[in-house]
């Protein structure tokens, strides 16, 4: 219950507090600026410059990206299909390939596993997902034009720097490490509350093209990679953690491009939207019979 409640507490405060006025979207602003400049990479800085990187399994990495650039391609067919053009299609090509493994799936992994699963879906996420989002995404998005502003993405260079301690082998001094891990855990409730700023079911109007975005990003992918997991015979941590990330609704950070470069960013909130308070009730089912 404790856990169930790590993740509801914050996310029904911050829909309360949006409710009442007492939220307003300059303070989404700024805790979105904390998160992705300053606690996510302490977080990022401190899980990977620790690891193991001999013994590590970095398999979620590969399955990373395998499963988002096939959710790319099969997204972009079922687009083609629903007749979507311009701006949706490039929005709704978005927001079925990136899962929210960050802002969503970390507070959640480590909900379900603990500490013992975070670093698999900070590994899932730093080295899968965001060097995907920022090549992939990005040329979706905005075209080979907005390559260049992607490698500025703290998160990023925070994980780059974090390797190559890593591979050096130094470590941070304690007085460091410590503010760094203090930092970086605020991570956890602070996305799960800008998510509860964020969403909004009043967004959702297209309800045929955001049920059928939401059924391939939480329901077919994960499928696939499910039956390819037990196909393969693997099991054990790092590929539950992989499997549930997988699962996530879309990224937040997809209405964030979205609105960047002009498409269609009501739609990519509406499914947003839609995905997470779905995601808040499975959750809920799933916690109440583990």
């Amino acid at each position: 219950m404790d856990k169930f409640l790590l993740i509801i507490i914050p996310f029904m405060s911050a829909m309360a507090l949006r409710r009442l006025d007492l939220l307003r979207a300059r303070h989404a602003e700024i805790i979105t600026s904390y998160v992705i400049n300053f606690s996510l990479p302490c977080l990022t800085i401190m899980t990977i410059s620790t690891l193991d990187l001999k013994n590590t399994n970095f398999a979620p990495v590969l399955m990373a990206w395998v499963v988002m650039a096939a959710g790319a391609g099969l997204a972009y067919f079922a687009g083609r299909i629903l007749k979507l053009t311009g701006g949706k299609l490039r929005s709704f090509v978005l927001v079925v390939t990136f899962p929210n493994t960050c802002f969503l799936g970390y507070p959640l992994t480590f909900a379900l596993y603990g500490s013992a699963g975070l670093p698999f879906a900070v590994i899932y996420d730093q080295m899968g997902m965001v060097p995907l989002f920022l090549t992939l995404g990005f040329l979706v998005a905005g075209g080979k034009k907005s390559l260049g502003s992607a490698m500025k993405f703290p998160p990023f260079i925070a994980m780059l720097f974090a390797l190559i301690m890593n591979m050096a082998g130094l470590t941070i001094p304690e007085i460091i490490a410590s503010v760094l891990k203090g930092a970086g855990w605020t991570t956890l409730p602070l996305t799960i509350f800008l998510i509860g700023m964020k969403v909004s079911l009043t967004a959702v109007h297209d309800c045929k093209t955001v049920a059928t975005s939401l059924v391939l990003r939480m329901v077919v992918i994960p499928a696939l990679l499910f039956f390819s997991l037990a196909l393969l015979g693997f099991k054990g941590l790092p590929y539950e953690v992989t499997l549930l990330e997988s699962a996530m609704p879309p990224a937040l950070t997809t209405s964030i491009l979205a609105s960047r470069y002009k498409l269609d960013e009501e739609f990519a909130v509406a499914s947003i939207s839609a995905g997470t308070i779905l995601c808040m009730i499975v959750f809920a089912i799933l916690t109440f019979f583990r």
